[in-house]
């Protein structure tokens, strides 16, 4: 017996949709998919994404189909059976766009609990024109432009930060990047692991430290200019010294648990 816990489907894709066979949570679960990369096999289950085409009013869009089961995380909300992390990752994407912040518009979302325990599908528009941080060579930009997109990165982190979610996967390839003339604009992805902040500051610093530890090829100054429109400050009084030391220390500590593990 099969049990549904969660069904979404975007209006805007209900007809493409069911044209293409694809609407019902059977249906997705039932068709073959190539993954991107081999699933993940923890949590006491899998988890894997991969990449499809679909036509909506006659265009081909590009989407990412997620797929899991018995791949959960305990909380003190579900401390026994755990919810589907795709769950978490669907009502955060929700809450981020629902307050400005840039997400994968979310195509479809279920979840069910069958004889072989729970499953979860979630489906994410591309993020079209947009271009992960990491893929940017900032080396053919110019000091202005430089600056801009690192002011931006670090506005839209400030913002999600603000709206009390934490990503705990701040890598630059999870955030993406538009830019049109003068305009850039910057989103997140991957926001399976993040989850809301009960110790805001200490949760929104350990992001820090893992975005200044993956952007170590950035450079001290451009790190620095980062932090300062991240803080809103235009030099480091006292206080954020000691704030930007301490996230200077535990990025050498990851730096030093990097190296023992090769």
């Amino acid at each position: 017996m099969e049990v549904f816990l969660t069904l979404y489907c975007n209006p805007n894709w209900q007809s493409a949709l069911e044209n293409q066979q694809f609407a019902t949570f059977e249906q997705i679960w039932d068709s073959p998919i190539d993954w991107i990369d081999e699933p993940n096999r923890n949590r006491g289950g899998w988890s894997g994404v991969g990449c499809i085409q679909l036509l909506n009013d006659g265009q081909p869009i590009t989407l990412y189909v997620k797929k899991q089961q018995n791949h959960v995380s305990r909380s003190l909300l579900h401390p026994f059976k755990g919810e589907p992390t795709f769950a978490k990752e669907f009502k955060v994407i929700r809450y981020l766009s629902a307050h400005g912040v840039i997400t994968p518009q979310v195509v479809f979302f279920g979840q069910r609990s069958v004889a072989a325990g729970q499953q979860a599908i979630l489906i994410t528009e591309n993020l079209a024109g947009f271009q992960a941080l990491d893929q940017i060579t900032r080396s053919a930009m110019s000091l202005l432009a430089q600056r801009k997109l690192i002011a931006k990165v670090a506005q839209a982190v400030r913002s999600m930060h603000a709206l009390g979610i934490q990503h705990r996967a701040l890598y630059p390839k999870h955030v993406f990047v538009k830019s049109t003339g003068e305009c850039v604009e910057v989103g997140f992805i991957d926001l399976e692991k993040s989850r809301r902040m009960v110790f805001a500051p200490l949760q929104a610093l350990s992001d820090l430290v893992t975005f200044n530890y993956r952007t170590a090829d950035w450079g001290l100054r451009y790190r620095l200019y980062f932090f300062k429109k991240y803080f809103s400050i235009k030099q480091l009084d006292k206080f954020y010294k000691i704030v930007c030391g301490w996230i200077a220390y535990k990025t050498q500590q990851k730096q030093h648990q990097w190296n023992g593990k090769k």
